[in-house]
């Protein structure tokens, strides 16, 4: 072959791989983390009346029923298993050994964790058909887009029944909590209500965690002498599924062995290293729901809470709980990322990515103009008995 062809398809060659793995290369989005690794509902809020925890009006712990199916899945080679690669010459034979995978920094994987939760705390002007109530959600991005439970989400759906402003919900930081920033609803599934509003004069209402996510923007500050970060700290939303035996932190501000007045004086966050338990699935073969067994989280309050796999994504958030005496005891659970963000798009219609990545001002004024009005209406009729 002539010596100025092969050159000419060599140089071909390179420009094809070159054009190839350029398009192998992914963007990345705000908030949404799609790791390739295969690394990796509790309580209600805490609702309190001037001095005590009183009767839950909410999502309530239960052990997971109706609707829920346990997932047994196949076995899976580890991620981590690289086969070695070989290169041969005429004198030597050179392994290429698997990469060795870093250990977690679990001081700074918790310090990211806490930095990234919130207490959204939702205070009555006085007696009224709603208590007030104490839960957790989680920051998802910078500009300050926080994602709880829809059984939390509710209240910000009440907040001018029975009289305008009746309900105030502030978000809330830092151990102890302090009041930060003011917040409005940007998204809530309209079928969570269609399932649960007649259930918000239970006392002890039930469920199984389905359709139980919302998401709230933070609008400005609770005191002129506070200042909205120009970007808040967050933690990015896996796509990928948890997997059995999955180390994880689970945090959130758990209050259910507090008074009122310590709830709303001297709440602190809580965290615990805990692993992924039981898989479980809603409707069809996909992890939608897992089990993060006991600790100090597992407890009224912690609602809306984070479990976060040892990359720093946000895997789940926690929902429900088993009911036992102590939180040793009781098993945690999380509706995984993965699930939320099938459901919401069957519920919105629009991608989690590109809602969340557009103008969320825009979007929250729409669904508070569109949505919000007949969610409203529905919660108000359950209250009423009508």
């Amino acid at each position: 072959m002539p010596h100025f062809l092969r050159t000419f398809l060599f140089a071909f060659a390179g420009l094809v791989f070159a054009i190839v793995a350029g398009l192998s290369t992914s963007p990345d989005h705000v908030s949404i983390s799609q790791e390739n690794t295969a690394v990796s509902p509790e309580n209600t809020p805490t609702t309190f009346g001037t001095t005590t925890i009183t009767e839950v009006i909410a999502e309530a712990t239960k052990e997971i029923e109706s609707g829920v199916s346990k997932i047994t899945p196949a076995k899976k080679t580890s991620a981590t298993t690289t086969p070695k690669q070989t290169i041969t010459s005429k004198t030597t034979t050179a392994v290429i050994p698997p990469p060795v995978k870093e250990p977690v920094n679990q001081i700074a994987l918790n310090n990211k964790v806490r930095e990234a939760i919130v207490n959204i705390i939702c205070v009555t002007k006085n007696s009224g058909p709603l208590n007030s109530i104490s839960a957790s959600g989680v920051i998802i991005d910078p500009r300050g887009t926080i994602i709880t439970n829809s059984h939390v989400g509710q209240y910000l759906l009440l907040k001018d029944y029975p009289s305008a402003g009746f309900i105030e919900c502030t978000i809330r930081t830092g151990s102890p909590a302090q009041p930060k920033y003011t917040a409005e609803l940007l998204f809530l599934p309209p079928s969570w209500i269609a399932d649960n509003a007649k259930k918000i004069n239970q006392s002890k209402p039930t469920g199984n965690g389905e359709h139980d996510y919302a998401f709230l923007r933070i609008t400005g500050t609770v005191h002129p002498n506070i200042t909205l970060p120009t970007a808040f700290s967050f933690l990015s939303v896996s796509v990928t599924p948890p997997e059995e035996g999955q180390s994880l932190i689970a945090a959130g501000y758990p209050a259910g062995f507090l008074g009122g007045i310590t709830v709303q004086k001297d709440l602190y966050a809580s965290s615990a290293i805990t692993h992924v338990g039981e898989l479980f699935t809603f409707k069809a073969d996909t992890i939608d729901l897992f089990s993060l067994g006991g600790s100090i989280v597992a407890q009224q309050g912690a609602s809306g809470g984070a479990a976060v796999n040892d990359i720093g994504s946000l895997i789940g958030i926690i929902v429900t709980a088993t009911d036992a005496p102590d939180t040793a005891s009781r098993d945690l659970r999380a509706i995984t990322t993965s699930y939320i963000i099938r459901d919401f798009k069957k519920e919105s219609g629009v991608g989690i990515d590109t809602y969340l990545n557009g103008d969320t001002a825009v979007a929250a004024q729409t669904f508070a103009n569109t949505v919000a009005p007949a969610l409203t209406a529905q919660l108000i009729q359950a209250i009423e008995n009508r």
